[in-house]
């Protein structure tokens, strides 16, 4: 019961369209353990051979939802499944975006450690250091200016 609980919130926050019906059940299982943080079930999918870049309906993949939540043990066993922290989901977000955004200094660190594009911009032009400039996490904006961050595409950081 406090599972159903707990998935219910997670798609209230996230959105119903996450676990959509044109997934197949192995990417609906794994984007549901990356929320949930569960690695061992994590482990067990990719192990089937899901792909650990396989996203929902929004583009969305289980790394990007766990840069978002902060999971670095999630996030450590998708990076060494494969998954690509460069993919972009449908609004042309990073995983480093996703974790910029929110302070996850250590996911942030993580994701550099594999050579993500630190100036990658979204659809609406914001990179990571500007998301991290603008939730006010200052070890992340600094830690992105040393790797040669931009706050937006084309503008230096200060």
């Amino acid at each position: 019961m406090r599972r159903l609980g707990l998935t219910a919130l997670l798609l209230l926050f996230f959105g119903a369209g996450c676990l959509a019906a044109e997934q197949t059940p192995q990417t609906q299982a794994l984007i549901a353990a990356a929320m949930l943080g569960e690695v061992e079930r994590i482990n067990d999918l990719l192990a089937q051979g899901v792909d650990a870049n396989s996203t929902n309906q929004s583009g969305r993949s289980a790394l990007h939802i766990a840069a978002f939540n902060g999971n670095q043990k999630t996030v450590k066993a998708l990076l060494a499944a494969g998954a690509d922290p460069n993919l972009a989901d449908g609004r042309g977000v990073t995983s480093v975006m996703e974790a910029s955004a929110f302070g996850h200094l250590e996911i942030v660190r993580l994701l550099l450690l594999r050579g993500v594009e630190v100036n990658a911009a979204d659809k609406a032009g914001n990179t990571a250091l500007g998301l991290a400039n603008r939730g006010k996490h200052a070890e992340v904006s600094a830690l992105l200016t040393e790797m040669g961050a931009k706050e937006s595409e084309g503008q230096a950081a200060e």
